[in-house]
């Protein structure tokens, strides 16, 4: 009996083979199994639903237009957030996003809620929490890029490492230069988590 994993992969062959045919209800299956996991990631990437929306919409475009360029040398899904990521990369280093900003949504990453007990230390815990938020988004789109697959998706070193394309020390590093920095920047504001 076949595992799972390789019953997956099976699905995501005849999926990237009929997409590739011009077959659009299997495209329709595609972007259904994976679309939800994309918006997600995307989400924690940009901290803002808009943005994750309009990015997700993009990438599936793409994958639809280029299927045929996916050579299998990782996984469908792996090869989607490649084209995601790199659609994000390009509108954070446009002007419309510098001048728009990245918006947080706090209540979309952190649940408040349950470790609040007054008024008062609600509002100094929402605003050192949109604080650090803000901090993230403005890294270097490398440095936010892992700590956001570490930190929000709970991916492997070894996974951001096949999914950014990088060496996997080059992962660590740039993990830990970003929880520096942020510690750094929450010693300075004074906040303590």
């Amino acid at each position: 009996m076949r595992n799972k994993m390789e019953q997956f992969k099976d699905m995501d062959a005849q999926l990237i083979d009929e997409v590739g045919k011009g077959n659009q209800a299997a495209f329709d299956i595609l972007f259904s199994k994976y679309n939800n996991k994309l918006y997600a990631s995307l989400l924690a990437f940009t901290k803002s639903q808009d943005l994750a929306e309009d990015l997700t919409q993009k990438t599936f475009i793409r994958v639809w237009k280029k299927i045929e360029t996916f050579r299998g040398d990782s996984s469908l899904f792996t090869w989607i957030y490649r084209i995601a990521i790199n659609l994000a990369k390009n509108e954070f280093s446009s002007k419309q996003a510098k001048n728009q900003g990245i918006t947080d949504n706090i209540d979309d990453t952190y649940d408040l809620e349950s470790s609040v007990s007054s008024p008062e230390s609600h509002a100094i815990e929402t605003e050192s929490m949109q604080a650090v938020m803000d901090f993230i988004a403005s890294l270097p789109t490398d440095l936010r890029e892992a700590i956001s697959l570490r930190e929000f998706d709970g991916k492997s070193y070894e996974e951001i490492a096949q999914i950014t394309g990088s060496p996997i020390g080059t992962v660590r590093s740039r993990i830990f230069r970003a929880r520096e920095e942020i510690l750094n920047f929450m010693k300075e504001e004074e906040i303590y988590g």
